[in-house]
């Protein structure tokens, strides 16, 4: 008999056990799922759409609160600004480029360089049309292909990277056109997309020398189709380098490829490397404008809206 009751409870000792563990687990995955979206916004990442001309761009109407509370809003344009836009160009600036111009989801809109750099404008508002992963052909399928035209200033801010991407698609990027249900469904897809990519090298390391030339010629060539585009149509069209952190550390030289490209076809964008050293900066406050790589921090953006005010002061002025 104490044989029997000793089996019994031997049995439902396990049982209990096994019972705790699970909830235990349940309530890990539900606690986990909270910090996720309360702290991080995941579960509810910024939606694009798909196009052929241009790759991808965020879904319109949308507001997001993301990575520490960041406020992402997109008007009626798609475009990062608090206030829908109308049909008239007057007094508007777009911003375009690639992730470094769309900020990152760590950033909400009122600390971008686009937002800042309009401040003290007069009746001026600015939009920002940057895409993350975007390329020099991806602004030119928005613009020159697509006809969008909403601003009478125009405002193009990228990286030298960015005259090696040719047009990205959407399709394996680590972004949604299609919002996951859970904050660790949209983490777990995240980790599989990166995980997936390692087994891709980069296209360069197939390609030869003058191949590799070829592709950055031909992104300048639609940079200078871009910039006629806008001028022809009567609106003004400023062009920034922005340099990555490595450069502006000293760690990298400069590349000069792009640079003389770019003087081939006649353009003249402003450097924003050249500018920075205008203010007298340690190494420490150099680095504290970096995100990482080629991101901003808020320090860093408000130091590019300096720098792109400026600019935009003489053109207005002009």
């Amino acid at each position: 008999m104490n044989t029997k009751r000793k089996s019994i409870f031997e049995k439902n000792r396990k049982k209990t056990i096994a019972i705790i563990i699970l909830i235990f687990v349940f309530l890990s995955i539900a606690l986990l799922e909270f910090l996720l979206q309360v702290f991080m916004g995941l579960g509810h990442p910024v939606l694009y759409d798909s196009n052929p001309l241009y790759g991808y761009r965020p879904l319109p109407n949308r507001e997001y609160s993301r990575f520490y509370g960041s406020k992402i809003k997109f008007n009626n344009l798609s475009l990062r600004a608090e206030n829908d836009w109308n049909d008239k160009t007057e007094n508007k600036i777009l911003f375009l480029g690639d992730s470094v111009t769309y900020g990152g989801s760590y950033i909400s809109n009122k600390e971008l360089f686009s937002c800042l750099a309009a401040k003290d404008l007069g009746d001026y508002e600015s939009g920002n049309a940057g895409v993350n992963g975007w390329g020099i052909e991806n602004i030119y399928g928005l613009v020159v292909e697509t006809g969008f035209l909403p601003a009478d200033i125009y405002v193009t801010t990228v990286p030298e990277d960015d005259f090696y991407r040719g047009i990205t698609k959407l399709q394996g990027l680590p972004f949604f056109n299609n919002s996951p249900k859970f904050a660790l469904a949209e983490l777990w897809l995240f980790f599989c997309c990166n995980q997936n990519n390692k087994r891709y090298k980069p296209w360069q390391s197939f390609a030869t020398e003058k191949q590799i030339d070829y592709v950055a010629e031909r992104a300048v060539k639609k940079l200078k189709e871009l910039d006629v585009f806008i001028r022809e149509k009567g609106f003004r069209h400023l062009i920034f380098i922005t340099p990555s952190r490595d450069y502006v550390l000293k760690d990298n030289p400069k590349p000069l490829s792009i640079q003389k490209l770019l003087a081939k076809y006649s353009l003249k964008p402003v450097y924003i490397s050249d500018e920075l050293q205008k203010y007298t900066l340690s190494r420490d406050e150099m680095k504290s404008l970096y995100h990482d790589r080629g991101h901003l921090t808020s320090e860093g953006h408000q130091t590019w809206a300096k720098i792109i005010r400026d600019e935009l002061t003489k053109l207005i002025d002009d």
